[in-house]
């Protein structure tokens, strides 16, 4: 028998022989990993609770980091684009470059912000208030729509709805709704408020994270090279860079096309003179950002505002959204995306499914870019193994 299979070995005399360090290590980790996981499973409504109140914890953190990176991206134009040489000029003068930068990077939010508040909000809410008021009117005139198509066409058996008694319960039921819906609205205007707050420290965080990224990549960059193994630091930090440069292009790329195709949207619909140009567009613009589905998710509930309003430009924006994504997925999206997560399209849609299934809409939003760094990494790796057996690489 071996004495370093076994922790303690003990000889005629009594003595134990020395322990094998490592093994003592393999065996108390094991011991103790098997104690917690045994505890945490006989605790576990515990253990959801203090889990429950970490995220609560972390979530103006983690609301910082993803302001922090998304406003990393203007504020790399301004400090490479616009202070560049005051940052040259010496230590003193880079502490200048970067304050000078974050300073510039949130006044062109906030002047963002404005601008929506001034211009765009105030008119989305008068087209919705509109929209509102005028609802029995729309009913009306599908009404006489409907009754138009079956007197013209014979199509009673195929619009059932027609009927003046569903017009007539259209105002129970909305009373019906709306009152299901009230007790929910002090709930939601609670976690409202607590979502202010959230993003209020979220942002403060985000300015020191933006202050200090330079001291916290070189911190973390040296954390990685200490702890791990000299074979795979070199790999860490490329897929590190990998996968901001997939994330950062994807990111900025979706939501450059996404503004282009709602300014499309606005001046189209002005030209054809149909109703609610204004709010249409913002619906299209920004479930545009969703790759694949969301232009058609955007585009049923516009042709239902249309709808409501005049069914026959309803039926020319339905066409009009149909040539714009032509053109959008054809012309427009390739120049400024391009070739950036570098996933075929069967593979899109599959990361799209997952991620909308997994994560709702933010796994629809991100799902694309994870499961692109994902390939990228596999293929990688399938092509150093087949260039090693002499094969071809997979494309």
């Amino acid at each position: 028998m071996n004495s370093i299979d076994w922790v303690f070995i003990f000889d005629d005399s009594g003595k134990d022989f020395p322990m094998d360090k490592i093994k003592f290590k393999q065996y108390f980790l094991i011991i103790t990993y098997g104690i917690t996981l045994f505890i945490a499973l006989t605790n576990i409504k515990s253990v959801f609770s203090v889990l429950g109140r970490l995220h609560s914890i972390a979530v103006p953190f983690i609301y910082g980091l993803v302001l922090a990176y998304l406003l990393n991206m203007p504020y790399k134009s301004f400090r490479e684009r616009v202070f560049k040489p005051l940052e040259a000029k010496g230590k003193t003068s880079k502490k200048a470059a970067v304050a000078l930068s974050i300073l510039s990077t949130y006044l062109a939010v906030i002047i963002t912000l404005a601008f929506l508040f001034r211009f765009i909000i105030p008119q989305l809410i008068s087209s919705i208030t509109q929209l509102i008021q005028n609802i029995p009117f729309y009913l009306e005139t599908l009404e006489n729509w409907a009754i138009y198509l079956d007197d013209t066409f014979g199509v009673e058996q195929m619009i059932e709805w027609y009927d003046s008694d569903f017009w007539s319960n259209i105002s129970n039921r909305a009373t019906e709704l709306l009152t299901q819906i009230l007790p929910y609205v002090g709930d939601y205007l609670m976690g409202l408020t607590s979502g202010i707050y959230n993003w209020l420290i979220g942002l403060i965080i985000s300015v020191y994270l933006l202050y200090g990224k330079d001291l916290l990549i070189r911190q973390m960059n040296r954390i990685t090279k200490a702890f791990c193994p000299d074979k795979y630091f070199v790999r860490t930090i490329e897929i590190s860079h990998r996968a901001n440069y997939i994330f950062n292009r994807f990111i900025t790329g979706n939501v450059i096309d996404s503004l282009i195709v709602g300014i499309i949207c606005f001046i189209g619909m002005n030209a054809f003179q149909m109703p609610f140009p204004l709010l249409v567009s913002v619906i299209i613009g920004i479930t545009n950002i969703i790759p694949i589905f969301g232009p058609f998710i955007g585009a049923v509930p516009g042709i239902f505002i249309i709808l409501i309003v005049d069914p026959v430009k309803a039926l020319v924006f339905m066409f009009f959204i149909l040539a714009l994504q032509q053109v959008d997925g054809n012309i427009i999206k390739p120049r400024i995306v391009g070739n950036t997560v570098g996933l075929p399209g069967l593979w899109v849609l599959v990361s799209i499914i997952l991620g909308a299934g997994l994560f709702g809409i933010t796994g629809m939003l991100l799902g694309v870019p994870t499961f692109a760094l994902i390939y990228s990494l596999l293929r990688d790796e399938v092509n150093e193994r087949l260039k090693e057996k002499g094969n071809e690489i997979l494309e």
